[in-house]
């Protein structure tokens, strides 16, 4: 009887070279697949009730605008947003969702408006404090610097209230600035104009990070 020597044929070392590199590729790829996937901002569970609080003695109308603003956002989103009394808020860390009035001087004429639009962080603001990769706490702070009115009662040089309170919202949610001017979320405002509506970007981006 022949004797098969030890060792593998040509024809077996070769198989055996193409099965290596086969494992080899797909592990690249899975490397690869984590890589990105890592990359990916994980969707967070949306708390539904989520008490915020308002700045005592606002103006005549404001807390009503900032009420109806609460409740786009949660018929939009189906968000738990709910006013849940009064603080003078700012932007402290203190365990609470806020929205203030503050005053801030305006921005210097070389830094401001373009042809009467201005940026919405100058009229208002939201700060987020984040606890892992969630937003604990937003303080949203309104600039009466510059004039604000509610819609109901919005003059051709004044800015809209609805409109800046919506957009810090998105804020509130991690939304950030996106580029079509017809936007909630255009980092430009513009007198005279209220915007309300939610477009399909932000809602896009609100599914892909709140689940």
């Amino acid at each position: 009887m022949r004797r098969q020597p030890f060792g593998m044929s040509g024809a077996d070392a070769s198989v055996t070279r193409r099965t290596t590199g086969t494992y080899r590729v797909l592990l690249f790829l899975l490397a690869i697949l984590l890589t990105l996937s890592s990359c990916l901002p994980r969707r967070i569970h949306l708390d539904r009730d989520i008490p915020v609080h308002l700045q005592p003695g606002m103006p005549q109308g404001f807390e009503e605008a900032v009420r109806d603003c609460l409740s786009i956002w949660n018929r939009e989103f189906g968000t738990g947003l709910r006013v849940a009394g009064y603080h003078e808020g700012g932007p402290v860390r203190d365990g609470r969702n806020t929205i203030s009035l503050g005053v801030a001087a305006p921005p210097s004429p070389a830094r401001g408006r373009g042809q009467g639009r201005l940026e919405a962080d100058r009229l208002g603001f939201a700060v987020n404090w984040n606890r892992g990769s969630r937003i604990a706490e937003t303080d949203i702070l309104v600039n009466i610097s510059w004039r604000l009115a509610p819609r109901a009662v919005l003059e051709p040089e004044d800015y809209c209230l609805e409109t800046l309170i919506l957009h810090e919202l998105g804020h509130m949610f991690g939304l950030p600035h996106q580029d079509r001017e017809d936007s909630l979320m255009y980092p430009l405002m513009e007198p005279g104009t209220a915007r309300l509506g939610i477009d399909e970007r932000m809602r896009a981006e609100f599914s892909r990070r709140y689940y």
